[in-house]
């Protein structure tokens, strides 16, 4: 279990410090082939997650001095599932703003930590990705421009051929998708590492790989998404 679960694991959290780290010191954007563990809470693992990556991450920005309690922190999550790890480990933050765009008719279906989204987007099951790109962009537009640091769950389990996530996206939506977030933030000039969050379909790694490879051609500095690749 340790060899093949928990270490893999505790590697995705440092990938997720390493590209926080690097976000707020360069004011770029990262991202993380690994993380976006957004079931697991503090008191216990769920949903495939072990550890809540972005809760730790934050807590230990805050204690070496990288970020203040005070900071406004941003919580983009495109993954097919509701964050509710996420939710319940920044229940009592309200410096902590949470965008969640997700199928509203699965697991995990809790109504505590779906109310403490800021900014929700649930949708039925079988959105296909006109919907779903529509929904997401209104909701970016509620964003504001003054976060300190921004963490993106970028989930595959959207696609089509994923038996899990219940919506009906294509690669070139998942593309688009991210697309969208990097703008959002760019325009905000909110540095961010982008997480890898779920995905369990065939088609999952293409997707990954074509949307770094479209995103990369928005940064000013593509050696950042390169640079957490190689990682």
């Amino acid at each position: 279990m340790d060899r093949k679960i928990l270490t893999p694991m505790r590697w995705g959290v440092a990938g997720t410090m390493l590209g926080a780290e690097k976000a707020l010191s360069s004011g770029d954007i990262y991202w993380n082939l690994s993380g976006g563990y957004h079931h697991a809470m503090q008191q216990n693992m769920e949903g495939f997650c072990i550890y809540n990556d972005i809760g730790i991450c934050h807590q230990q920005l805050v204690k070496r001095g990288l970020l203040s309690p005070e900071d406004k922190i941003l919580i983009i999550d495109t993954d097919a599932h509701h964050g509710n790890g996420n939710a319940y480990t920044f229940m009592d933050n309200d410096r902590v703003t949470l965008l969640d765009v997700y199928n509203a008719g699965i697991y995990p279906t809790s109504g505590y930590t779906r109310d403490r989204v800021d900014i929700p987007v649930p949708l039925p099951p079988g959105t296909e990705g006109e919907t779903y790109l529509q929904r997401y962009n209104d909701a970016l537009e509620k964003l504001d421009g003054d976060y300190r640091l921004a963490f993106v769950v970028a989930g595959t389990d959207v696609l089509t051929s994923d038996k899990l996530g219940g919506l009906c996206l294509t690669t070139e939506d998942v593309v688009e998708r991210e697309r969208l977030t990097v703008r959002a933030l760019k325009k905000r000039s909110t540095p961010a590492v982008l997480l890898g969050g779920g995905g369990y379909s065939r088609d999952s790694a293409g997707s990954v790989i074509a949307a770094i490879s479209a995103c990369s051609e928005l940064l000013p500095s593509p050696h950042a998404a390169r640079e957490a690749l190689s990682h």
